[in-house]
Formats: structure tokens, C-alpha cells, sequence
């Protein structure tokens, strides 16, 4: 019968797709019974069965009528980790010697009567099973894999017990690998099921990752590559050499996400001959970064990946010993066009004598150089040694140039300024140095970064996430979505988490290059210098920037015959304006460190006609030398600035000496003082916020709400704003950006620049109070004008509410000399709202004012 039931059933096509059944019926006689684990299957038979029926010998249809079909069982019997021991091919040293193993068996059966009887005879005992399964092992001694004694134990089990409906058996190996902790065969015997190999706990040590400490130190991930074992292969997949190739690969490999390094991981275990054959199976791997985060043993990712996923690409080939050492990239590089113009930014730094002196050298070698040109420069900011920290303060910051050169090319350029052109001597690393020069960024002429990895030179600069002397000047000329190419963040995101660590040593001082005094040489031995903390906002926890350095008290020295509030009829006596000068100077020196004197020959008071060329330079250039002069008078803690919109001015009183140009048209009335600043990079520039034409300065047209055009993006705090609360500030610091781009035109240095809102120009009194309670929003402002990005970020605001019109109207005071109690209170809100500089009249009371401002809202009592 069994004969020709399995002939009967081979001819029968409708029944084909049972082809474990059919074998089970072969057995009929000596069960009884035909048994078959999955329900759905042994309905789907038995319907077949039935519409079949004239195929086969009644004989058969008569035994299969009478058979009891056991359906799968939602009762099991789990055996865990059954210990034993067997010859398993070959162990962790090559070597045919039994190993130790554990078997788990997870066995579908019923045991409800066993249940309702409490008797044992009616339950599968698994004493006895293991025992026999034990013995099974002994008896055979050698199999050929550890899946195989899996596939052996699973089909000795089924045979033995009838009462088995399903059964999972796992066999787990350590010692079948000397990398690997876990080898496990997982043995289904089900037809929809394919068998697995898992080959798990593999801990390898590489580079992955894409912080500076993460390129520099290897370290370990666990992976774990699950591997389908088709039930008609004899031999399962060659985890010997999958795992041989693996560790080898992964340990000279140098990923920045895992997410590349699965995917890379996947392709090599499918190059292998196996799955070439099958390239329909699924291999699953899983890769974990232990420690990545404190709190968790490790995160990572998983993939699952087929041979043809990887058809045209190319494969991967092992490279031992190709490893590089230190901070290694592994990312495709995009190509540089050649005889086309990118864009590079260059980070500079210098701590060895006249540093300014050396910062202007080099930015001038690299504008002189062939297929060189200077685009933009940050401000400038001094930085404690951050590695070797016994030398000198360094002056840093960074510079975009467009160039036609390649990054090799422009590697060479650089270290050409430094040793040869300005004779940089390297005693060790991270040592002092005349000058640095560093290619932090290239991008091509499709404004692709262009990524480079060689032993000389790494692209982006692999340190540049450590850093705020690089960062902070980079963040003022890259936008707000300007990203990071290895971590796809902002760099505007990176510099806020170097700040949120708190360390005092990322705090910077922005500096303002002022002229020396000594036969006015050009150097760097005197700045305004500017400091920012960063403080935890109360409500929303976001770090807010503020001032954290002493305010400069700026005093009008008006020597003109119709200021509107203080003119006078001595003007033209240099010695009786010294007197006041001097008086002025004492005055502030006796509470703060320096003062600045601000010296203005030309009335711009409404209705006033302004004083010709001529006469301003009567007025103002006598008074700058004199002063100048004057040995009554600490010249290194005297800064004078003139006050004026005329270039000729403006040449002439840098020649005499001033050290500002305070400028109260923005470059509107004469903008060839734009070219004067920029001849001058050591001489301060204020850049003005004003409205009105050339003929008519009276006639100044307030602000109003100016709303942004589509072409324009604006942010505060490196948020995109564009709320109605904000809408005036914004509108005026637009402006603002106009004038800052238009003096970038002319060659002004970003290092150069102070703000002035302009309070009291064009401003209808409210306006006046709002530029006052918002001026964290005006050194917080930036801009996208299309292609051009704009930052106020790091440049200081100067802020003149003194005697202002709008004080008048508040307190109902005409006379603007009766306006200085109130604008002593002004000027102390001023402080409490961020101003760096305040410019005030009556400066014996007002400088007072400002050191208790001072010791209040910035904790700074002793200057």
C-alpha cells in the first residue's frame, strides 16, 4: 500500500505542494496516524483529499478516512540549554575535538488531558526526552555542524514522539569561534520556516563615528548576523570564513555611521559563494555601538539584504593593513572642476609677536596669490591655548577666499605663507606660531563640499567640532542651514552644544584692532575687547548669549557752536576743549578701564545747516592731535573717535590719531568713507542705522514696520522669525544688513565693526524704546538676502539715548539740558539690555551709572 500510495500521490499535481505530508504518509501503517503541524495545512489536505478521492486505491481511502489528523497546539514543553557534548566540525583552533553545546527545544503539544487528569502518562515527559536526546548525541559523537546535530535532534524527536505536534530546537556553541561568544543553529521543520544561523555576540574593535575622540580611538561594536539555511542544503553557510572576512573587515574599516558600516557588512557576507548560488535568501545583520550612550548598553541599527540588493555594485574587497591612523573620513569625495572657481574657508590663528600685524600679512599673501581672492573675514577673537597651554594668548579667527586651486594646490599655498613668506618655525605640535593656516571647508564651483582624506591633509578640519575659536568665527559667515558634511548638522547646532558644556575655556573675547600709539604703526597692541556668557533661559532652558565684559562709556566732546544740546562758543579754543577733555577722561578713568571720547565738528541736529568740509576740519583735526598729545592723559586707555559722515574727515583724523569713525549715515552721505575704513583695517568703524537723504538731514522719515521680502529669510538666535512682536526690529536691522553689505563692498573688515541702531534718526519716540528693550535682538539677528548671509552675532551695539527727544517727551522736559537725570536711567536700562557702549553727555554721573549697570545685571564690580 505504501507503494502505491506515494505513486498515486506523485501523479496527483493538486497535491504536489504537500511533499512532508505525502512522506508521512509513507508511514501510515506503522503510526496510525498522519501528523502534520500546521493547521491551515491539514485543512487544506483534507479538502484536496476529498476532490481527489478517484485517484486513489480504496485501500488507502479507507486508511486515510479512519486517520486522526493532530492539529498544531498552542500547549508547549520548552527544554533550556540542554547540555552536551559532540565533535561538531571543526572548533574555534581548527581542530576536530569534541565542544561543548547547549540544545534548546521549544515543543508544541497537547496536554489538556494531562491537565484535567493530573497524570503524568498522559503528558510528554521531558526527563525521558532529554535523556534520549542525550543519548541520541552520545551514540553518534560526530556530526558535521552545529546545525546539523540541530536538524538530527529535531528529526529523532519528531520520530520518537508521537505527542510532539511542532518543534523549535536551538543548539548554541561557544567555542565554535575565537572571535565569536555565540553560534546558534535554529531548526524549525517547518515548511514555511527556513532554518537560521545566528552568529552573534561578535564584539570587533574599529574606528565609527564622527566626533574628533571617536576618529581618534578605536572602539568596540557588537554585531550579529542572523543566516537562512535552506532545508534542501546539506551543508549550512561557511560561518568560519563569513566570520574570518567580517572581523577583518570591520576592524580596517573606518565608518561614520553604523548605518553604512550594516549595509557594508550585509554586501561581504553575500559576496560569499552560498548566497551567490541563492541569491533570493535574506541575511540579516545587526550592528551596535556599545557605550554609545551612558545610559544604555549600546544602540546601533539592523538590516536585511539579498545578493541581487547588490547586483552593479561594486565588491567589497578586503585591504589589510590599509588602515589609516588618526582622523580618517571614509566618504566619497565630491569632484573639484577643474579651471573653475570654489570657495574655501581658511581658519587662521597667531600668538607669536604683533599678531594683528601677522593675521593682516597673511590675508594679504593669500589675496596676492595666483588664483587667489579674498571674499570675507570673521571678527577677530582671543583664545587660551586649548592643548599645549603654557604660551601666549592666540588671535583667531577665519577667512573665505575663492580659488581656482584644489585643496592639495591650496595646501601647499598655505604652508608656503607660513614657513617661507613669514618664517614659521614648528618646534612640536599645537605649539606657538607666527601663523596658522588651516583649510576648514572647500567647496566646489557647484557649491558641493568637496570631502578630502589623505595622511596630509583631512577636509573638513577634523578638530573643527571641538573648537569655538573656529566655530564661533565660522558660525558669522556660514547660515544657519549651512550643515556639516560627515554629521549632516549645522554647524550653528554644533557650537551651541560646545557651549552647552560649560566650559569656561570655549568662552571668547571678540576683540576690536585699534591702532598702536608708537609712531602709529599698525599692530595689535590695543582692542576693544568684548566677552559673552551663555545663559540658561528660565522658561524654555535654550542658552542665550550675554554681554559678560565691562561697558565703554563714550563721551561727546561736541566742538561746534549749534549742538542741540550742548554747544558752545569756546569751540575753537583748543586749550579751553582739552580742559573739558581732560575733565571728561578722569572723570570715567577714576570707575573703568578706558574711555572713549568722541569728538564731532558738525551739528546733524534737525533744522541745523551743516558745517562745511572746511570747517569740520578746523573744528575736529586740531583737537584729535592735541589730544593725542597731551601727557596729562593715559594715551593707552584714551580711545578717540570721531564723529562724522565725510571721508575727508575721516582721513584726515586717522592720520591725527583717532582710533573710531563713527559714522552716523551707514556709508548713505558719503560712501567713499567705506573705502576710507577699509583702507584703515585698525581703525574701529561704527555703522549707522539711519534714513534720509544727502540735502536734507532734518527731514529724517521715521521707521516703520517693514515686512521681509519673499527673497529674504531672517532668524533670531538662529531661529527662523517673522512674528508681528518683531517686526519693527527686523525691519531696521534689514536695513541695517544692507549697509553691512554694502560696506563689505568696499573692503570693510567684519573685525572693524560697532553697530548703532541709530536711536533718535528717523525713529518716532516708541521705536526709540523698543530698539532699547530689543537689542538682544539686534546682536542676535541674521539674515539670508539670497545668496548673501548676514550676522550681527559678536558685533558690539553702541547705543545713544543721551538728551534724546523722546526722553523729553516721556518726562515732559523741553530743555534737553535738564534731560540728564533721566538719560542716567536710560543709559542704566541700556546696560540691563546688552548695550556694549554707551555714548552720553554728562559723563561724570552717566559713568557712574553704568559701573552700577554693570554690577548688577553682569556681576562685574571690580574692572
Amino acid at each position: 500500500m505504501n507503494h502505491l500510495l506515494g505513486q498515486k500521490f506523485s501523479n496527483c499535481k493538486s497535491l504536489k505542494l504537500y511533499p512532508k505530508l505525502l512522506l508521512r504518509c509513507s508511514r501510515i501503517t506503522s503510526l496510525g496516524s498522519i501528523r502534520y503541524w500546521r493547521n491551515k495545512n491539514v485543512i487544506e489536505f483534507q479538502r484536496k483529499l476529498s476532490s481527489n478521492s478517484g485517484l486513489l486505491p480504496k485501500a488507502v481511502m479507507k486508511s486515510l478516512s479512519e486517520t486522526e489528523f493532530v492539529k498544531t497546539q498552542n500547549d508547549k514543553v520548552h527544554v533550556e540549554k540542554l547540555m552536551l557534548n559532540a565533535v561538531l566540525g571543526p572548533d574555534a583552533w581548527d581542530q576536530y575535538e569534541p565542544q561543548n553545546f547547549q540544545v534548546s527545544m521549544d515543543i508544541g503539544t497537547d496536554f489538556g488531558k494531562c491537565s484535567k487528569e493530573d497524570d503524568l502518562k498522559y503528558s510528554l515527559n521531558y526527563a525521558v526526552l532529554c535523556r534520549d536526546v542525550t543519548d541520541f548525541v552520545k551514540k553518534r559523537k560526530n556530526f558535521a555542524s552545529l546545525g546539523q546535530v540541530a536538524r538530527d535532534i529535531h528529526s529523532y524527536a519528531l520520530g520518537r514522539y508521537p505527542i510532539i505536534s511542532d518543534m523549535l530546537v536551538t543548539a548554541r556553541s561557544e567555542s565554535s569561534h575565537i572571535r565569536c561568544d555565540n553560534l546558534i543553529a535554529e531548526v524549525y521543520g517547518e515548511s514555511d520556516r527556513i532554518d537560521q544561523i545566528r552568529i552573534a555576540n561578535l564584539k570587533v574593535l574599529t574606528v565609527i563615528g564622527v566626533f574628533t575622540f571617536e576618529r581618534y580611538q578605536k572602539q568596540y561594536v557588537d554585531l550579529e548576523i542572523t543566516l537562512p539555511w535552506m532545508r534542501e542544503s546539506v551543508d549550512m553557510p561557511n560561518c568560519r570564513s563569513i566570520t574570518n572576512r567580517v572581523v577583518e573587515f570591520v576592524e580596517e574599516s573606518n565608518f561614520k555611521t553604523v548605518e553604512a558600516l550594516v549595509e557594508s557588512i550585509a554586501q561581504l557576507v553575500l559576496q560569499e559563494s552560498y548566497f551567490q548560488e541563492h541569491k533570493s535568501l535574506e541575511v540579516n545583520v545587526k550592528v551596535l555601538k556599545l557605550n554609545a550612550i551612558t545610559q544604555t548598553k549600546g544602540v546601533g541599527v539592523s538590516c536585511v539584504r539579498k545578493a541581487s540588493d547588490f547586483i552593479g555594485n561594486q565588491p567589497i574587497e578586503l585591504k589589510s593593513g590599509k588602515h589609516t591612523e588618526g582622523f580618517d573620513l571614509p566618504v566619497p569625495s565630491t569632484a573639484v572642476r577643474k579651471g573653475l572657481w570654489g570657495k574655501a574657508i581658511l581658519a587662521f590663528g597667531s600668538n607669536i609677536g604683533d599678531r594683528f600685524a601677522n593675521i593682516e600679512r597673511a590675508l594679504a599673501f593669500l589675496n596676492e596669490a595666483p588664483k587667489v581672492k579674498v571674499l570675507r573675514v570673521s571678527s577677530l577673537f582671543e583664545s587660551v591655548p586649548m592643548y599645549y597651554r603654557d604660551q601666549d594668548i592666540f588671535l583667531n579667527g577665519v577667512v573665505e577666499i575663492s580659488t581656482e586651486l584644489e585643496p592639495e594646490e591650496l595646501l601647499k599655498l598655505c604652508k608656503d605663507i607660513e614657513y617661507n613668506k613669514m618664517n614659521r618655525f614648528k618646534e612640536f605640535d599645537n605649539g606657538p606660531r607666527v601663523i596658522d593656516l588651516d583649510i576648514i571647508r572647500y567647496k566646489n564651483s557647484e557649491n558641493e563640499d568637496v570631502l578630502v582624506t589623505t595622511k596630509d591633509l583631512v577636509i573638513p578640519h577634523p578638530r573643527i567640532l571641538e573648537r569655538t575659536f573656529v566655530l564661533e568665527p565660522l558660525c558669522e559667515l556660514v547660515s544657519v542651514n549651512d550643515r556639516h558634511p560627515i554629521t549632516a548638522e549645522p554647524y550653528h547646532n554644533h557650537l551651541k552644544q560646545l557651549y552647552s558644556k560649560g566650559n569656561k575655556e570655549d568662552l571668547l573675547w571678540k576683540v576690536v584692532p585699534l591702532p598702536t600709539l608708537k609712531n602709529n604703526e599698525r599692530g595689535s597692541n590695543r582692542f576693544l575687547r568684548f566677552k559673552r556668557e551663555f545663559i540658561p533661559d528660565v522658561f524654555t532652558g535654550e542658552l542665550i548669549p550675554r554681554s559678560n565684559s565691562e561697558t565703554y562709556v563714550m563721551g561727546i566732546l561736541n566742538v561746534t557752536p549749534d549742538s542741540f544740546s550742548d554747544g558752545c562758543e569756546d569751540y575753537k579754543n583748543v586749550t579751553a576743549v582739552i580742559e573739558r577733555a581732560k575733565a571728561m577722561v578722569n572723570c570715567v578713568l577714576s570707575l573703568h578701564s578706558n574711555v572713549i571720547v568722541d569728538i564731532g565738528g558738525c551739528s546733524t541736529r534737525p533744522g541745523s545747516l551743516p558745517a562745511t568740509l572746511e570747517e569740520e576740519l578746523e573744528r575736529t583735526i586740531p583737537i584729535i592731535r592735541a589730544l593725542r598729545k597731551c601727557d596729562e592723559i593715559p594715551q593707552e586707555k584714551l580711545i578717540i573717535s570721531i564723529d562724522t559722515f565725510r571721508s575727508e574727515v575721516a582721513r584726515q583724523a586717522v592720520e591725527a590719531g583717532i582710533d573710531i569713525i563713527n559714522d552716523i549715515s551707514g556709508g548713505q552721505l558719503d560712501p567713499e568713507i567705506l573705502s576710507v575704513a577699509a583702507a584703515n583695517p585698525h581703525v574701529a568703524y561704527v555703522l549707522s542705522h539711519n534714513r534720509f537723504k544727502k540735502t536734507d538731514i532734518e527731514d529724517s522719515k521715521p521707521s516703520s514696520d517693514t515686512e521681509t521680502g519673499d527673497e529674504v529669510s531672517e532668524f533670531i538666535l538662529g531661529a527662523s522669525n517673522n512674528s508681528k512682536e518683531t517686526s519693527f526690529i527686523r525691519g531696521l536691522c534689514s536695513e541695517l544688513a544692507d549697509f553691512y553689505l554694502l560696506a563689505m563692498k568696499h573692503g570693510v573688515k567684519r573685525w572693524q565693526l560697532i553697530l548703532d541702531p541709530g536711536i533718535g534718526f528717523g525713529k518716532v519716540g516708541s521705536q526709540n524704546m523698543d530698539i532699547i528693550r530689543q537689542t538682544p535682538l539686534v546682536k542676535n539677528y541674521s539674515c539670508l538676502k539670497g545668496a548673501e548671509y548676514v550676522s550681527f552675532c559678536n558685533i558690539p551695539v553702541l547705543l545713544g539715548p543721551s538728551r534724546k527727544k523722546f526722553i523729553g517727551t516721556i518726562i515732559q522736559e523741553v530743555d534737553a539740558g535738564q534731560r540728564d537725570f533721566a538719560t542716567g536711567a536710560i543709559v542704566a536700562c541700556s546696560v540691563g539690555f546688552d548695550a556694549d557702549i554707551v555714548r552720553v553727555h554728562d559723563v561724570v554721573n552717566c559713568s557712574k551709572t553704568t559701573k552700577l549697570a554693570d554690577a548688577l545685571y553682569k556681576h562685574i564690580i571690580n574692572s
